[in-house]
């Protein structure tokens, strides 16, 4: 059978992040980008997060990897932790503008 999905959350101030970048993306005229995009990372931090970006540590005070993942113009960081199966998006970046 399929594994268990990860259990997806969001850290502090990430939710805001995403607002303010879903008001840009709907002033340039690409929320439905923005969208597929956030659902698409979605779907891959629920099944295969650590299958998806690069790490960039381990933490030291809890079982978990800091990874990052990017699918143009967005940035996202996330903490995996294997043991629970639970992710933490960490923060949601805009690094460049919607194509």
């Amino acid at each position: 059978g399929q594994p268990k999905p990860y259990k997806l959350d969001d850290g502090a101030g990430v939710k805001e992040q995403v607002r303010a970048m879903k008001d840009g993306a709907t002033q340039a005229g690409k929320l439905d980008r923005f969208i597929a995009i956030m659902e698409k990372v979605g779907h891959i931090l629920r099944t295969d997060p650590n299958g998806w970006g690069d790490p960039e540590y381990a933490s030291k005070t809890v079982d978990g990897i800091i990874r990052h993942g990017i699918i143009r113009p967005l940035a996202f960081r996330y903490a995996v932790y294997d043991q629970v199966r639970g992710v933490v998006i960490l923060s949601v970046r805009l690094f460049a503008e919607f194509d």
